[in-house]
């Protein structure tokens, strides 16, 4: 039998002579590639929301604004959420004597991190989202894919230069699958459906950053060559694992200076408490104007500052008082401002009080991510119930033109007590599901607005019957109201036949 020569010295020397080659071509070949900057900030061009807010506010066709919302959550809230939007498809209404549905009166969608993938998804695509979202997305194990790329041997050399990371290859995998080269450029001139506002957190600072040129503005930067990708892969790097997304900062040289708002914000009642809170998030925006110190940012998950998308609606009552926020509308034709907040935060079962046993080191870091993120999610909740609160009773007391809010509220945790909802509250944080939780959670979000008072009053003041809910394939313990005990093994096994023959044909 021959026996296999040990590999000579000479050879071995070679062999990591070639690999550090190639290990040092790739630190060289892969360079982050800085994004377009700009001379002079021109507040009438760019992909900015204040431009949409103002044609809304202006326009003469509709009555309503609608601003629908995403929260984290993997493909759990991205199923959620598409669960969500197939009930604003089939509901109905009628505008300015013409048919329309809920969908297509959606004007501003904000996405967090697993919500950013559908927000962005929806602003491209419009109505199309229906069926295409669900078959090119939800359907597929895009963990998986991600997975392959990261220890595949062609990217390894990629992954040694310090300018690239798993976050990249995530933004890859965005645009291969969904996205492909799209840009905000193109969102602002082609898009199908509404503006979308996706954000990420600036890693040193510890604040938000949202995707609009109003931010961008202060860094200098042309956010209309930025990829959607890019974006949706900054919002959705959890840490550890995937690396964050830079982006180079050109602050201070556009001749970029607070918004006029912002400023007289700040300048009213400057004897009060409230005048402070304003001029830190002035401050916030001007931090970045010392690029010669601060030449990049890097870019985390966006739930890690705001899970649920109410943040920005929120820091605009921090800004302005809510009397001028309202007369924002006041003068224009909307009476109607419907703001819908998907939130998928879930409940994962735990056994660790059942023991006097010391938590491990997975339980602590879990508690250390999500006890901060849950308890100021929360918190934002409360803080915009009460918002809208105030807004309506300043609508009612307004004696000219009024405005009403609706503030529909969709929690996971707000199901009540089934089978369905032990399921949904248990379904961890990944982008990966079997198509039975896919199933599961587009049933809850048919149960949650059925069930939502605001939702049903809104209807109400449209004049519009809820929609006719369609015949689901699924077990009858699979919806809301159903028993509490899980099926038998022929009924699972029923089950997960009917949904592999529908995923064959589609």
């Amino acid at each position: 039998m021959k026996t296999r020569k040990p590999l000579s010295d000479g050879l071995l020397k070679k062999s990591l002579a070639v690999s550090a080659v190639l290990a040092l071509s790739a630190c060289s070949l892969v360079q982050y590639q800085p994004l377009k900057t700009i001379s002079k900030v021109d507040l009438n061009s760019g992909y900015r929301l204040q431009k949409v807010m103002d044609e809304k506010r202006d326009a003469a066709e509709n009555d309503m604004l609608v601003v629908l919302m995403f929260s984290g959550g993997g493909t759990r809230a991205a199923a959620l959420g598409y669960g969500v939007l197939e009930e604003l498809n089939k509901q109905k209404i009628w505008v300015n004597g013409k048919e329309s549905s809920l969908i297509e009166q959606i004007d501003l969608v904000t996405g967090v991190s697993g919500g950013s993938v559908l927000a962005a998804y929806f602003s491209l695509h419009g109505k199309d989202t229906i069926p295409s979202f669900e078959r090119r997305f939800l359907k597929q194990n895009f963990q998986r894919q991600v997975a392959k790329q990261v220890f595949s041997a062609a990217n390894l050399p990629r992954l040694t230069s310090p300018e690239f990371g798993r976050g990249d290859l995530l933004q890859e995998q965005f645009e291969s699958s969904l996205f492909r080269n799209a840009t905000f450029g193109d969102l602002e001139k082609h898009r199908k459906g509404p503006f979308v506002m996706i954000s990420a957190t600036d890693m040193s600072r510890g604040s938000r950053i949202d995707f609009t040129q109003e931010y961008f503005d202060a860094m200098c930067l042309d956010l209309s060559a930025l990829p959607l990708a890019r974006a949706v892969a900054a919002s959705s790097a959890v840490p550890l694992v995937f690396a964050p997304i830079t982006l180079n900062n050109n602050g201070g040289n556009c001749g970029y200076t607070l918004p006029r708002e912002i400023k007289q914000a700040a300048e009213t009642d400057p004897d009060k408490l409230q005048s402070k809170t304003r001029r830190e998030f002035g401050n916030r925006l001007q931090d970045y104007s010392n690029s010669s110190e601060r030449p990049y940012i890097h870019l985390l998950d966006g739930g890690l500052t705001d899970n649920l998308g109410l943040r920005s609606l929120l820091d605009t009552t921090e800004i302005y008082s809510d009397n001028m926020v309202y007369r924002q509308f006041n003068d224009g034709t909307v009476n109607k401002i419907v703001v819908i907040n998907v939130n998928a935060q879930n409940q994962l079962a735990s056994q660790i009080d059942q023991s006097a046993a010391v938590p491990g080191v997975t339980e602590v870091l879990n508690a250390i991510i999500n006890i901060p993120i849950d308890q100021y999610s929360q918190e934002s909740l409360r803080r915009f119930r009460a918002f809208t609160d105030r807004w309506n009773e300043e609508a009612r007391s307004n004696s000219g033109h009024e405005v009403n809010m609706y503030f529909i509220s969709l929690n996971l945790r707000d199901l009540p007590e089934s089978q369905l909802r032990e399921n949904v509250l248990n379904i961890s944080t990944s982008f990966y599901l079997p198509g039975n939780h896919v199933n599961d959670l587009k049933e809850s979000a048919r149960v949650l607005l059925r069930r939502s008072k605001e939702y049903n009053r809104l209807l109400e003041a449209l004049a519009a019957p809820p929609a006719e809910p369609e015949p689901v394939s699924q077990p009858v313990w699979f919806v809301g109201e159903g028993p509490v005990q899980p099926p038998s093994r022929e009924q699972m096994q029923g089950y997960d036949a009917l949904f592999e023959a529908a995923s064959a044909v589609d």
